[in-house]
């Protein structure tokens, strides 16, 4: 199994990473509304961490705080890896890791974390985001998922 969650995260990793440098050539100085009033992409350079909590830190700290925290998870969940029972819990901690990866390689060479998903309705607006994020979210929901056996495949298999 951890050969297919090693796979996940990489293509994770490429997909964001790809996804990062179109929205860094294409998104500069301009928006593009996809569905207006409700999703558009935006280029974002976010200093800070989800939400954009510890922004406000100074950098040496904030940067430091936040690659640790990246390598830790990241270790912790390629020893997770080695002992993924199913395919499905081996893509879903490969999401994560490969999220926590792109987000870890933009702030190592960039300082900050190229974000460019908006989400809107009226006054309301969600944090902007990218697709390291959006796998990190869906590979801890399919965590939970199959910490509830909510629609898991239960067939152990090798790759």
């Amino acid at each position: 199994m951890i050969r297919f969650g090693l796979l996940a995260a990489l293509m994770t990793l490429v997909l964001d990473q790809l996804s990062k440098v179109w929205a860094q050539q294409v998104l500069v100085n301009r928006g593009i509304e996809i569905m207006p009033g409700y999703f558009d992409l935006t280029l974002v350079h976010n200093l800070g961490a989800a939400f954009g909590m510890f922004t406000n830190l100074a950098p040496f700290w904030r940067q430091f705080l936040l690659v640790g925290v990246a390598v830790v998870a990241c270790i912790m969940i390629l020893m997770m890896l080695r002992s993924a029972q199913t395919r499905y819990s081996a893509a879903a901690l490969g999401m994560i890791m490969g999220g926590a990866m792109g987000n870890l390689l933009d702030r190592v060479r960039l300082g900050w974390v190229v974000d460019f998903i908006h989400l809107h309705w009226q006054t309301l607006s969600w944090p902007v985001f990218n697709i390291a994020d959006t796998a990190i979210t869906i590979g801890v929901a399919m965590i939970l998922l199959e910490g509830f056996g909510v629609g898991v495949p239960r067939s152990k298999s090798t790759l």
